[in-house]
């Protein structure tokens, strides 16, 4: 009954919260100074936190850590680019974005899902909040235990009332990973790629998020819940119109269920090839023989080409052959679909270096 209590008297006198704040209760961070502090005393969400920092440092020393030292070694100038970053099919990722390219100005990303909305804390009805709560932490499971999202599984668990789609989940990603958040807007893109605040009209729908780690400048997250097939981005093309008037960026591509491969995704796959400095990916990407040797260097990590067994009629023989043709460094971390250590593939391409090229068969790459 005190529980009870306790949680009507927060529904009925809290406040709107600022975004950062309401962002450090759905990732069970510490509340003191946010308005939010009486939560830590309710149960429910004690719990929600207890969790979230278990599962959070065990995706920290399983994973994280790992990429947060393999790349700036690995990865070089990529590492430390201030280019913009487009990270197609992405889920709500940002994880691996921020953790690869840490220092971009801005980051788009664009998948199906629904961008969503955070209720402010205080008026999730109290007998709601625990079913709320664990909704977002089943939302976080797959990528903080296997590096990608289970779509079909993300699905469910941001249908919910209080914390619905992709939104609530990307700023637990940013908060969680150092993140102090400045605003959180929702966009609207038209076809002209031009963006409005608020969800106006038609065009892609969408979210942007500022934010800043530390003393380092502010940088920008936008995602758009757009259909980016050949048929798709006659409605929502704006979002590529919208990217190119940031110029030419890093492209990430991780656990893409190999639609790139597919003949109904041949435009948004001769974009990312037209308007990448960098592609960094793993092999559900772009498919290897797209990558011209005139025109991409190529760095491999892993020695895996195999697709998985539920991506099996994907077969690479030209990225299976240029990875046994000498011996690869393995990763020290999963990555994509391979989300076991010394298993994944890393694919770095990048536009006019003078590295070179992979060793493939006779005959060179195909288009």
């Amino acid at each position: 009954m005190k529980i009870i209590i306790l949680l009507l008297a927060l529904a009925v006198t809290g406040r709107a919260q600022n975004p950062d704040a309401t962002a450090r209760f759905i990732a069970g961070m510490p509340l003191a100074g946010t308005g939010l502090e009486n939560f830590a005393q309710v149960p429910a969400w004690q719990k929600h936190a207890k969790q979230m920092d278990y599962a959070w440092n065990q995706s920290e020393l399983r994973q994280m850590q790992k990429i947060r030292a393999w790349a700036p070694l690995n990865l070089g100038p990529i590492y430390g680019s201030q280019s913009p970053v487009f990270y197609f099919f992405s889920g709500p990722d940002i994880l691996y974005a921020q953790a690869l390219f840490p220092n971009a100005g801005t980051y788009v990303l664009c998948a199906k899902e629904p961008v969503g909305q955070v209720t402010d804390a205080a008026q999730v009805p109290p007998a709601e909040l625990p079913q709320a709560l664990i909704g977002l932490r089943n939302s976080l499971t797959s990528l903080l235990n296997f590096s990608f999202f289970i779509t079909q599984d993300l699905r469910v668990d941001i249908a919910q009332r209080h914390f619905t789609g992709l939104l609530p989940v990307l700023e637990i990603l940013l908060v969680r990973f150092g993140a102090t958040i400045n605003d959180v807007a929702a966009v609207t893109c038209d076809k002209s790629g031009a963006i409005a605040i608020g969800e106006r009209g038609n065009g892609t729908p969408g979210a942007r998020i500022q934010f800043r780690r530390g003393a380092e400048s502010q940088q920008t997250l936008f995602y758009f819940a757009g259909d980016i097939s050949n048929g798709g981005l006659g409605t929502h093309g704006g979002v590529l119109r919208f990217c190119e008037k940031l110029g030419r960026g890093n492209s990430l591509l991780k656990a893409a269920s190999y639609l790139p491969h597919e003949s109904d995704f041949s435009k948004i796959r001769e974009w990312i090839l037209s308007r990448s400095r960098v592609i960094i990916q793993d092999p559900s990407g772009i498919p290897f023989q797209y990558f011209d040797p005139a025109q991409w260097s190529i760095r491999l990590w892993g020695s895996q080409g195999k697709p998985i067994e539920l991506f099996a009629k994907y077969p690479q023989p030209l990225l299976e052959a240029a990875l046994a043709a000498q011996p690869r460094p393995a990763l020290p971390f999963g990555f994509g679909y391979q989300h076991l250590p010394n298993n994944a593939v890393m694919i770095v391409a990048e536009r006019g270096r003078s590295a070179p090229a992979p060793e493939v068969p006779q005959g060179g790459l195909r288009r």
